[in-house]
């Protein structure tokens, strides 16, 4: 597998996790007490963490196909 596809995996893995995230969030504004305040924060912070993994390892992908 070649390493674009699997940044575009990677890609389109986190877009479905924010749509997950984001569809959840609204059941909890809905509906607060299906979960607690600090585990739809914490789902977020994930989701943001590996957001920023992902961008990373595209940046430093780019970045050393250019060196």
């Amino acid at each position: 597998m070649d390493r674009v596809r699997l940044a575009y995996d990677a890609v389109r893995a986190y877009v479905y996790a924010l749509l997950l995230a984001g569809a959840v969030t609204v059941v909890w504004l809905l509906a607060p007490e299906v979960a607690e305040t600090p585990q739809v924060s914490g789902l977020w912070f994930a989701l943001a963490g590996f957001g920023v993994l992902v961008l990373v390892t595209f940046l430093l992908a780019q970045y050393t196909r250019r060196v």
